[in-house]
């Protein structure tokens, strides 16, 4: 079956790393409810996104976001919008370009 170019697009992936220490997580619970808010306005816009735990699988760690954009300026501009990103949580970000190869946001495979 020939693979279709539709689903060969490129994305931009943010992966953002926690802090270290205790204001990480304070502001993480203080700014939730406004994260959620803003990320209610920007559905369309993601693929998929959610919080990084630790080996532990209860500790967040960072968040990784995938824009549906191939713009790294446009995937920063979002997220820099995020109520997260000025409230101290992520100590690093780091945007790269990514193509999905196989699974249900690709329609399957798309190699």
């Amino acid at each position: 079956m020939p693979i279709s170019n539709e689903n060969r697009k490129l994305f931009v992936m943010a992966k953002c790393s926690d802090a270290p220490g205790e204001a990480a997580v304070k502001a993480r619970a203080e700014f939730l409810d406004g994260h959620l808010q803003y990320v209610e306005t920007i559905l369309d816009k993601v693929l998929i996104a959610g919080p990084i735990f630790g080996d532990d699988k209860k500790t967040v760690i960072g968040s990784l976001l995938i824009y549906k954009t191939d713009d790294q300026d446009e995937a920063r501009a979002i997220l820099e919008a995020d109520p997260y990103f000025n409230a101290g949580i992520w100590e690093k970000i780091e945007f790269q370009l990514f193509r999905g190869a196989l699974g249900d946001a690709v329609g399957g495979k798309s190699y």
